[in-house]
């Protein structure tokens, strides 16, 4: 039971308003549990409707994939509402699964099918040894800063999430979970990495200047979010790294989606300039076969016959 209803109960507020109160706490904490991770299912929707996931930057999933495996293991030393640890859960499942997404519907998906059709050919021995020598040299792709987060297997970015896991795991239970300095670290860098969430969307959004595959209700929804969380981490006194990530996340959201209103006009205009032009050129086409025909019909009339005397 939150402060809020307590603060009512004393003051001797009758049941309706009591109950009022209580429904609308649960309501919020719903919201902001389930919220962050299902806003992300219309950008699911966008991706299996157009089967592409070009024009969305992957590293939206990787910042975001980092802040909240942060944000658990700040939990942990600095105790906040059950609410968001939930939260933080659920958004990485999601981001895992939209990162799956991502390498199944991207441009070079129908290759990589083809090199597993193949490799699907070889005997089983031959498959065993594969797998086995690839699994040894894949570690130090993986783990390779060029080539982080740009492969083509999905494996290689689970096996990546696991080592980052397995990495603050050993620092966390090495330096104390309760240490106050690391875990104010841990928590301040969670926040500026979920401030920069959509700062890899805006990034490719003014490289490919194009909007076409980005949800606009997913980013709506990140916007109408991040001001909910705003008054939802002020009533429930969270850490002020929350609080100032919140704002901030507000402040990207802001600049997406008047990019997205630019390129939404810039790519609309280009539509229909590419339209008038396609109409153009037909309607040049029919007028030049209609006069063709025309003459040909004069040529008939003044020869009296059927086909062309050349003589």
């Amino acid at each position: 039971m939150s402060e809020k209803i307590l603060e009512i109960a004393e003051k001797n507020f009758d049941w309706y308003d009591y109950y009022i109160i209580y429904a609308r706490e649960i309501m919020l904490d719903l919201f902001i549990t389930f919220g962050p991770s299902l806003n992300y299912l219309f950008q699911v929707k966008k991706f299996k409707k157009t089967q592409s996931s070009k024009g969305f930057s992957n590293d939206v999933c990787l910042v975001t994939v980092l802040s909240h495996t942060l944000k658990i293991f700040f939990w942990f030393g600095k105790k906040f509402k059950y609410t968001l640890l939930i939260q933080s859960i659920l958004v990485i499942i999601m981001q895992l699964y939209l990162i799956y997404l991502v390498i199944k519907f991207r441009e070079d998906a129908n290759e990589l099918t083809m090199k597993l059709s193949e490799e699907r050919n070889d005997s089983k021995k031959e498959k065993i040894k594969k797998i086995i020598r690839e699994d040894l040299l894949n570690w130090s792709e993986t783990l390779n800063r060029k080539l982080i987060w740009k492969w083509n297997r999905v494996i290689e970015y689970y096996k990546f999430y696991f080592f980052i896991i397995l990495l603050l795991s050993t620092v966390s239970f090495s330096l104390g979970i309760k240490n106050a300095y690391y875990i104010n670290i841990i928590g301040s860098i969670s926040i500026f990495m979920e401030i920069l969430c959509s700062l890899p969307q805006i990034l490719e959004m003014r490289k490919s200047k194009n909007q076409r595959n980005i949800s606009k209700i997913m980013v709506l929804m990140w916007f109408g979010g991040n001001i909910l969380k705003i008054y939802y981490n002020i009533s429930n006194h969270s850490p002020l790294q929350l609080i100032i990530g919140s704002y901030a996340q507000v402040f990207f959201n802001c600049i997406l989606i008047c990019q997205i209103a630019y390129y939404y006009k810039i790519n609309k205009s280009e539509s229909n300039n590419s339209g008038e032009i396609k109409f153009m050129d037909e309607s040049e086409s029919e007028t030049e076969s209609e006069e063709s025909q025309k003459d040909l019909g004069n040529f008939k009339l003044i020869n009296g016959k059927d086909e062309p005397n050349i003589i």
